[in-house]
């Protein structure tokens, strides 16, 4: 596989990981995962946003290789 598939991958999932331990740290509802025995639940906020940053990635990558 190429750069343009890893490195938004890499992207995407670093920014979920952050923002789900930014959430865990400063213990902020909308960006936290909780488990427990009666539930789970999963905030899409950090989902999202990291989605967002593979796609923006992709694009500059791709932007980037049809200037050269």
């Amino acid at each position: 596989m190429n750069k343009s598939f890893w490195i938004p991958l890499m992207v995407s999932f670093g920014t979920m990981i952050f923002l789900y331990v930014i959430g865990f740290i400063a213990n902020i509802d909308i960006l936290i995962f909780n488990i427990s025995l009666s539930h789970t639940e999963i905030s899409l906020l950090p989902i999202g946003a990291g989605m967002v940053m593979g796609f923006i990635t992709e694009r500059m990558i791709k932007s980037k290789s049809h200037a050269n």
